[in-house]
């Protein structure tokens, strides 16, 4: 039986909610939305879900002027409903008679149960994103860190492409993205293009189409000394800007402290002539020994 829509017998004028669910699992998401009303048993009343296939951007009408609404979204691992298990998060929005947009669920294993739930939304007119904020390029100041950022292609002449998608990152700090261009005669196989900072969220890029093949670097810099292993990072290769628009890219960032090998206490670095020198050193050494001189 297929699913109902919320508010399906309304036939009033309506308003948009819109924004991004975020989450580290690959896993369809239930997003139930309920009505705020404190003369009921439980102080809610349900008005029915959205189901999605996948974390990513949602948009949903709802009646103009309805008041409160509790949104709730979550992953239902193993299919018999929230539990504090399942990656969870709420938010508690008031709509008027405008829309609401850049709403953001950062789904979080045992959101429930900790009630880690979402930042609450008590506005009743539009929400206006940070100066900037998944516009694409050179953001302008703003709360979250982002003021110097400019566009990276800056000057480049000729057609771009739209490049979007999801950056996803439990850490909440800014992010800095470094663009590369895939290049096989250049050391490492890439050239660097530029970088832009961003924060978790959707967003969005316009790429000059000669770029041609496009690679995204991700990390959050939690201690400002650059990236290191403590820093959760992310990397998607092989975007193809010959086709047209870009969506749909899902980055997420991860430490990769766990998986970084411990360094070697001898180490004398990475220059390759430093360590020709001290290994032939080391060669000499056990052939005198071996000579008995």
């Amino acid at each position: 039986m297929e699913q109902p829509q919320p508010f399906e017998g309304f036939d009033g004028e309506r308003v948009l909610l819109s924004g991004t669910i975020l989450s580290y699992l690959s896993a369809s998401v239930d997003l139930d939305i309920a009505r705020v009303d404190e003369n009921v048993e439980g102080g809610l009343v349900s008005e029915g879900k959205l189901l999605f296939s996948d974390a990513g951007e949602f948009e949903i009408e709802v009646p103009i002027n309805i008041g409160a609404l509790r949104l709730s979204a979550f992953q239902d691992l193993e299919a018999d409903g929230p539990t504090e298990e399942d990656p969870y998060a709420e938010l508690n929005i008031e709509v008027g008679s405008a829309a609401i947009s850049n709403l953001v669920f950062e789904l979080i294993e045992g959101g429930r149960g900790s009630a880690a739930v979402g930042p609450e939304h008590s506005q009743v007119e539009h929400v206006d994103a940070p100066p900037g904020f998944g516009s694409g390029q050179g953001p302008q100041g703003g709360s979250e860190g982002l003021s110097g950022d400019v566009d990276p292609f800056d000057g480049t002449e000729g057609k771009r492409v739209k490049v979007s998608g999801v950056l996803i990152c439990a850490e909440g700090d800014t992010i800095d993205v470094d663009l590369f261009k895939a290049d096989s005669s250049a050391p490492g196989g890439r050239v660097l293009l530029g970088k832009i900072k961003r924060i978790a969220g959707a967003f969005t890029l316009q790429v000059p189409v000669s770029v041609g093949m496009l690679e995204l670097d991700a990390f959050a810099d939690k201690t400002g000394d650059g990236p290191t292993g403590d820093d959760p990072r992310g990397n998607i290769q092989g975007i193809d800007l010959s086709d047209g628009p870009v969506s749909g890219l899902r980055l997420v960032l991860k430490a990769l402290t766990d998986t970084a090998p411990s360094p070697q206490p001898d180490a004398g670095g990475t220059d390759i002539e430093e360590e020709f020198a001290r290994t032939g050193r080391g060669a000499t050494e056990a052939s005198t020994k071996a000579d008995g001189r």
